[in-house]
């Protein structure tokens, strides 16, 4: 007898934008607490995520992050205090996260699900100073490594799980970089 799948619900898997980060600290706990499961138990079938619901939840998490790093490496393309060098290394950044942006949104609409746009504001803080914009690229860079990397286990869809490792990649390369930049060890 075949187990009955829950309903997912391809209308309402975006989150709102108030709770989105709470809702990416809450989906990397529990893959962290079912990476561990795994391990301990080698039993997949307990991870948190390994549903299309979760795939869906997952994706719109990291649309919401990939909006974020575009308003701001435009914040600080924009902003007029980066030196010639550092505004080509932005510009190649940002592009990279549409890219992503757009692949993200391409599966949420081949899964039947509108993508939500960016925020009309994000909160960058202030940004006074080349090393100021350098730092909020730094921590959203970080930000994504962590969570890509956290939630990659939980991926149920191989297309999905694919696409995530490729950007994965990408936020390491820019977190390295500014890393560099900012003078942080890459250790």
């Amino acid at each position: 007898m075949m187990e009955q799948q829950p309903a997912v619900n391809l209308v309402e898997p975006v989150l709102d934008e108030k709770n989105i980060r709470r809702e990416w600290l809450r989906l990397a706990g529990a893959a962290s607490g079912g990476a561990i499961l795994f391990l301990l138990t080698g039993n997949t079938r307990q991870l948190y995520a390994q549903s299309l619901g979760g795939d869906l939840g997952i994706l719109s998490a990291a649309l919401y992050l990939e909006n974020e790093a575009v308003a701001a490496y435009q914040a600080g393309t924009e902003s007029k205090l980066l030196s010639p060098g550092v505004l080509n290394v932005a510009v190649a950044f940002q592009s990279d996260h549409k890219y992503h942006r757009d692949g993200i949104g391409g599966v949420l609409k081949s899964l039947g699900v509108e993508p939500r746009g960016p925020e009309q504001h994000y909160d960058f803080g202030s940004l006074h100073s080349e090393k100021d914009i350098l730092r909020l690229a730094r921590d959203r860079e970080n930000g994504a490594v962590l969570a890509y990397g956290t939630l990659a286990s939980n991926i149920m869809t191989k297309a999905v799980l694919n696409f995530g490792a490729n950007v994965l990649v990408d936020e390491v390369r820019h977190r390295t970089i500014l890393n560099g930049a900012l003078g942080i060890p890459n250790y």
